[in-house]
């Protein structure tokens, strides 16, 4: 029982030791590697740290600086491509959050304003029939019209805050991959920088992937739920929807899918910094 106890120990202390020394090789290798590997020229540079070192010919030399610097510029590019498309779908977003936020506003106000005038109206013609003749039945009848006609309006205008619905009828859906919904063709990520995405940030102290940790902060912001209930199911299903699916979208889904989409272009542009960073760690 002591032996078991005492190797069931050990396992432990050596997979603890294990984990360790995993986590303090990620902390010293160097950030531009991880970059490096993501945009596929770490051969490259490999071969450039030898040829400097060995003093082999400025043309090999020169040749391999010029690949990796063109596909540092490509990695840029596509960086910039994704942001154009999130920045577009972003703009078509929020005109339809705006159009339906004019027509809720121009709504609450007709309501609050015939609720004041009908109130004011009818409880002026209240006290007035009590003036004259003393008709107390009369006026309280007009009076207990005035309370609930108000009432309703008032009721009307609380609904009517809420907003109306409209469909997305832009064809453009930048989400849809992180819930692994199905993109529309041709609006999607190119490979390098989804690579980027589904790698751990060094400065990620839980081990997450961007990706991850994008998800967990808009489930922590209550932009929606866990993917795994069904009103997070509900809310991805409206977040990420494309004209074909004929969601209809409230002003708070809209808001939430601009939202999210300035999360994600936020997060891809560190890549631009990363590049320049690998780019500065080239040996002279």
């Amino acid at each position: 029982m002591h032996l078991t106890r005492s190797l069931a120990i050990t396992a432990l202390a050596f997979s603890s030791l294990a984990q360790s020394q995993v986590k303090n090789d990620d902390a010293e290798t160097p950030a531009w590697t991880r970059t490096a590997a993501i945009i596929n020229v770490l051969p490259e540079i490999h071969q450039l740290d030898e040829s400097v070192h060995s003093q082999s010919d400025g043309l090999k030399i020169m040749q391999l600086r010029q690949r990796i610097l063109e596909k540092v510029v490509a990695a840029s590019l596509h960086v910039d491509a994704a942001i154009a498309l999130m920045d577009n779908e972003i703009a078509q977003a929020n005109e339809v959050r705006g159009y339906l936020s004019d027509k809720r506003d121009k709504a609450v106000n007709r309501a609050n304003l015939l609720s004041i005038v009908a109130g004011g109206t009818l409880g002026a013609t209240s006290n007035g029939l009590q003036l004259p003749s003393g008709e107390n039945k009369a006026s309280s009848i007009v009076g207990i019209a005035a309370g609930a006609l108000s009432s309703s309006l008032a009721i009307r205008g609380i609904r009517a805050q809420k907003g109306g619905t409209r469909r997305f009828d832009f064809n453009s859906n930048m989400l849809a991959q992180f819930f692994d919904r199905p993109a529309i063709d041709n609006i999607h990520y190119d490979p390098i920088v989804w690579n980027f995405l589904s790698d751990v940030a060094p400065t990620d102290e839980d081990g997450l992937t961007r990706k991850q940790r994008l998800i967990q902060t808009w489930i922590t912001l209550k932009r929606t739920d866990p993917p795994s209930t069904p009103s997070g199911k509900s809310k991805i299903d409206r977040v990420t929807s494309q004209p074909s699916d004929q969601l209809p979208l409230t002003i708070d889904d809209l808001e939430d899918r601009s939202a999210m989409l300035e999360d994600v272009r936020a997060k891809i542009s560190f890549l631009k910094r990363d590049l320049a960073t690998l780019l500065l760690s080239l040996p002279e």
